[in-house]
């Protein structure tokens, strides 16, 4: 069995408790307007430029067999045109052209995730797949899962909860804990702002929080869901589950390049940042109802 992971990622701190590795695989049905990660969100490798470091020798031009490539075009890659036969990637000496993907099994994963134990166990921490949406490829998670289980390192599940319950079953049962988003409480605008109805999710929320620890993931972007009435009713949905923690994550764009290495074009423009002062007034409200909370998931 091999999934497809878009990278690993060594000495996290902000994807659950402790120092961990967080594995973040590929294939999203979302399109969050300030998702951090676009280069998860297609389930096959994708290629990502860099200008900065770029050298203009053209080597890549010379081996592309679809002439999807131009030195005098901003992104250099005719998206519509490249079949990524990543031959481009393979000629590019300065790592300017990066192949985003590769196919990996649950004991390669587990493999790169145990040189770290010594990290785990004096912070308590382990490991988190995130995404991407994990719950996209539920075999291969639940199967790394199951490896880290057995090998006693702590299981995290960082999700939008997007999945058919059958996934959400199957994967929960190698899981420690739950990190859910919860980006709006409103079906209309969390589809207006993700692609997607969230009742799927809600629905999921309630099967995780029955059987595992769950803390909500909160991204907060102004004036998509923080006025007092979502903030309320997504405090007052975590209580009747029995979450204990919700997770503030204020919209930042360090990601901004991202979308122009990918040749997408960026979300960010129209977002607005939210002050810190507004993050504690949120924070207090949120406390009011006997919620736990952090800011940027700092456990």
């Amino acid at each position: 069995m091999k999934g497809l992971v878009a990278n690993i990622q060594k000495f996290s701190i902000h994807d659950g408790p402790g120092i961990r590795t967080t594995v973040f695989v590929k294939g999203c049905p979302l399109r969050c307007k300030w998702c951090d990660n676009p280069e998860t969100w297609e389930p096959y490798p994708q290629i990502m430029f860099v200008p900065l470091k770029c050298h203009g020798c053209g080597k890549c031009a010379e081996v592309c067999p679809e002439g999807a490539i131009s030195l005098d075009k901003e992104g250099r890659i005719d998206r519509e045109r490249c079949t990524l036969c990543m031959q481009c990637v393979d000629a590019c000496k300065y790592g300017a052209l990066r192949k985003v993907g590769m196919e990996m099994t649950p004991e390669e994963v587990v493999n790169v995730v145990e040189e770290d134990r010594i990290f785990y166990t004096t912070s308590d921490g382990g490991m988190t797949i995130s995404g991407g949406e994990p719950l996209a490829q539920p075999d291969f998670v639940s199967e790394i899962f199951r490896l880290c289980k057995m090998k006693g390192i702590h299981t995290a599940l960082d999700t939008s909860g997007y999945a058919k319950p059958e996934a959400v079953e199957k994967v929960l049962r190698y899981v420690d804990l739950v990190l859910l988003d919860i980006k709006h409480m409103d079906p209309e605008e969390h589809k207006r702002w993700t692609g997607v109805s969230n009742e799927l999710i809600l629905k999921n929320a309630e099967l995780m929080a029955q059987r595992r620890e769950v803390r909500i993931s909160l991204p907060l972007v102004k004036g998509v869901n923080t006025s007092e009435r979502n903030l309320r009713e997504t405090a007052e949905f975590a209580k009747a589950l029995g979450i204990k923690a919700i997770d503030i994550e204020p919209l930042h764009k360090l990601a901004e390049q991202k979308y122009k290495f990918l040749g997408l074009e960026s979300p960010f423009a129209d977002l607005e940042k939210i002050s810190d002062e507004e993050v504690e007034e949120i924070r207090e409200l949120f406390h009011s109802y006997g919620l736990e909370t952090t800011k940027g998931r700092a456990f």
